[in-house]
């Protein structure tokens, strides 16, 4: 129940947000998109994923990411994003041989606003699809929705910070609240590498590589 109030406060507060700062900043709401903070990329890198207390052990999996995002119009985007890591089982794996794995896309909307010359804050929200299982067995899938609001700060002309607060539910799933952030540092104006970590209580998930900007 927590997590569930937790979640729509989450996104109560960012419709809210975006409200205020449309009143207040007025004609930076329709200004152009800041052209040194790019919504307009694809990503590809390695990822890690951690499962806190699996029948008493953590679960490390290894894999790979991807994540795309492409700016619509000065305000609105579209967004995706997937990755697909594995793992030994704890004990199970010397065993019996047995291997965890899972996989996660999501695809939506998102909502951008240039705050200052260095910052731009955001909602956004999608539909997300998760498999998990052990390799050579069926997956258990859960369809869902996520939603999620925060800025990215242009620290100097190559780094970048950004960070977010995000709210998952799915179908049997219960609902969870996570931190989302993410480090880029831009080495040409067409590339960055980035690192970008999600966690909650029980899982986190590491991701690092390389960002291509049109």
């Amino acid at each position: 129940m927590k997590s569930i109030i937790t979640g729509l406060a989450l996104v109560a507060l960012g419709s809210a947000a975006f409200t205020v700062q449309a009143n207040t900043f007025g004609s930076n709401w329709n200004r152009s998109a800041n052209k040194d903070i790019s919504w307009t990329y694809v990503s590809a890198g390695y990822a890690k994923a951690t499962l806190d207390n699996i029948a008493g052990n953590d679960v490390d999996m290894n894999g790979y990411q991807l994540k795309a995002s492409y700016l619509l119009s000065d305000n609105w985007y579209l967004h995706a994003s997937y990755y697909d890591v594995s793992g030994d089982l704890p004990l199970l794996d010397d065993i019996m041989g047995l291997e965890f794995e899972a996989s996660e896309w999501q695809a939506g909307l998102g909502l951008r606003q240039s705050v200052s010359d260095n910052i731009d804050s955001f909602f956004e929200a999608a539909y997300v699809r998760s498999e998990v299982g052990v390799v050579g067995f069926e997956n258990d899938a859960v369809n869902g929705f996520v939603a999620g609001a925060g800025f990215r700060y242009l620290i100097i002309p190559e780094l970048e910070l950004g960070a977010a607060l995000r709210y998952g539910d799915g179908s049997d799933k219960d609902s969870s609240t996570y931190g989302d952030i993410t480090l880029r540092y831009r080495f040409t104006p067409m590339f960055d590498l980035y690192v970008n970590y999600q966690f909650d209580s029980d899982a986190s998930l590491l991701g690092t590589g390389v960002s291509v900007h049109f």
